[in-house]
């Protein structure tokens, strides 16, 4: 027989160990906490014993070898089962009791197989395949009728197109029949996939401070936007010279610079505006929300990592929501094109595209490179925040995320006043717990940037949380000749650890986790989350995402419930029948 299972646990510090009586006692601890029955050893040696159990009429089988090597004692665990199921919850239970009765005794457990794991992962891969083709193929074809079949080669960054022509001519060696096709975006990763959608190209402004409707020469009366176009011009000039005298002081110049001819460039396409949003039902930001999830879900499968029960059915029903979300776009774009093929080059001729300026150059940098403090606008302040908010609710959400029974809603602050962030909803029960921001962004230096996150549960307030951030400030010191720091940029984000400790609190004592999930979806929401445990204090067949009751069988003949919609016999009965 076959093992499903294995892991060993080792400790060096044991001298005795009375293997037989460590093992039976063990035993007797899974026979009761999963009221397992007939267990009973069939073999017993010096170093090694065998045992079975039944666990909801399946049959099971438990091998313990004990090993003293090397001043270590080692207690190896194979468990294994009498026939091939599809969905075995006994198993994924009896694997985590034996462990987790023996963890605490032991200084390291080994995970060395688990097959009912790799059986998760490779159903799973499955649908990381269908997604991740069904983004390619959607990127191909409407970029293909839009921009022509070239667009790879004229329009993406070399940093892409190099990385992907390096990987791709071995790919093509090893299989001939197939180096005369275009296959760049067949390789390319995940994280570029999405960043295709989201791509721009830029073109230099028509009015640009190199332009003649700018001269640099003083004008009475003059407008202010040639005054500002002086003062870049001015700027330029200026850090031009100490290029031209000194090639080497582009190490300290070239952040400016390159802000200034940022400046004079405008935004000529928006990939997502121009080409997919029209597709999609939902905005860039849901779906680059939606692609980080699921790239994350993806390398877990990819890299070997374990899976549970309850991240199977997670990872499964997150996968099939963004492929149906790229299938739609895609029928969507096919149907538009079966449409609308007469005028389809016409229309992409007339369609204006969208102009987004740079912000006018930042002063403050360039005195915060002499000074050596971070002088930020209101906008790279909001962006710090930002990111280090999205981080800490990040791994709140990480360290649920197993939890079908909660549904967990983000929101990246906009921080330009209040709202409503972070959201998590009890599906049963419908507690919440939810999280506000207050803002207050000032950009000036040496100003203070709060932001009070406001904690409720059920609507009722309950803590709040300060982070800040201190914004650099700078002067100029006449005896020096150069600009010295005057207040130093602090960021602080110490509450953070604070709100994540109140957060599971909550959830610990207001929203505890339901067990025992159907493995059959909800007839009204298709969710997995239907209730066949009598143990609980809710009824048999109630879906916790949508109050639905579905549907749970009973055996006929035991009255046991059966984890199924349908009517039938229970895997006991159906085998005692059969040998009958």
């Amino acid at each position: 027989m076959k093992s499903m299972i294995r892991f060993v646990m080792i400790n060096t510090k044991w001298e005795s160990f009375n293997f037989e009586e460590y093992t039976t006692e063990l035993m007797e601890k899974v026979q009761k906490d999963l009221d397992a029955n007939d267990v009973e050893f069939y073999s017993n040696k010096e170093r090694m014993r065998k045992c079975s159990l039944v666990l909801k009429s399946k049959q099971y089988f438990v091998q313990f070898t004990f090993i003293k090597t090397h001043g270590s004692s080692q207690l190896k665990v194979d468990i294994s089962r009498e026939a091939e199921r599809k969905e075995d919850k006994e198993l994924h239970e009896l694997k985590l009791k034996v462990k987790d009765l023996i963890i605490d005794e032991w200084e390291q457990c080994v995970w060395l197989e688990d097959r009912q794991s790799e059986e998760l992962a490779e159903d799973l891969y499955k649908n990381v395949h269908s997604v991740e083709n069904a983004l390619r193929r959607l990127i191909n074809t409407v970029l293909f009728y839009n921009l022509g079949g070239d667009w790879w080669e004229k329009y993406m960054p070399i940093h892409l197109t190099k990385k992907y022509n390096q990987r791709n001519d071995p790919y093509k060696d090893r299989a001939p029949s197939f180096k005369n096709i275009h296959t760049n975006l067949l390789s390319i990763d995940t994280g570029d996939l999405v960043s295709i959608l989201s791509f721009k190209t830029y073109r230099v402004k028509e009015t640009n401070i190199f332009s003649e409707e700018n001269p640099s020469a003083f004008i009475s009366e003059e407008p202010e936007s040639n005054i500002e176009h002086r003062q870049e011009l001015h700027q330029f000039e200026y850090i031009m010279n100490n290029l031209m005298n000194n090639e080497k002081s582009i190490e300290g110049l070239q952040k400016g610079l390159t802000r200034i001819l940022q400046g004079q460039m405008e935004v000529d396409k928006d990939f997502w505006e121009d080409y997919f949003s029209p597709w999609f039902s939902c905005n860039q930001r849901e779906f680059q929300g939606k692609w980080n999830n699921f790239s994350t879900d993806r390398n877990h499968v990819a890299h070997n990592k374990l899976i549970d029960r309850k991240l199977y059915q997670k990872f499964k029903k997150s996968m099939g929501e963004l492929l149906e979300l790229i299938t739609k776009a895609e029928e969507k774009f096919s149907k538009y094109l079966e449409e609308e093929m007469t005028n389809f080059l016409e229309e992409l001729e007339e369609m204006e595209e969208m102009e987004f300026h740079q912000n006018e150059v930042d002063v403050r940098e360039i005195i915060a490179v002499e000074a050596g403090v971070k002088i930020l606008d209101e906008d790279e302040i909001i962006e710090l925040l930002q990111e280090n908010i999205n981080t800490a609710f990040d791994d709140i959400k990480q360290d649920i995320y197993y939890r079908s029974d909660l549904n967990i809603t983000y929101n990246e602050p906009l921080l330009k006043g209040s709202d409503t962030v972070f959201i998590i909803v009890h599906n049963v029960i419908n507690n919440s717990i939810t999280v506000d921001v207050e803002p207050f962004v000032d950009g000036e230096e040496g100003s203070i940037s709060i932001v009070n996150l406001l904690l409720y549960y059920n609507g009722d307030y309950q803590e709040s949380f300060e982070i800040s951030y201190t914004n650099g400030e700078a002067e100029f010191n006449e005896e020096q000749a150069c600009f010295m720091p005057k207040i130093e940029d602090d960021l602080d984000i110490s509450t953070f650890e604070g709100m994540e400790t109140f957060v599971h609190n909550l959830l610990k004592d207001k929203m505890p986790e339901i067990e025992d999930l159907a493995s059959f979806s909800c007839g009204e929401c298709s969710e997995f989350a239907v209730n066949i445990s009598k143990a609980n204090e809710h009824k048999v067949g109630i879906c916790f995402n949508c109050g639905h009751i579905n549907h749970v069988s009973e055996c006929i003949r035991c009255y046991e419930i059966i984890n199924s919609s349908e009517d039938g016999l229970c895997e006991g009965c159906s085998e005692f029948i059969d040998i009958q």
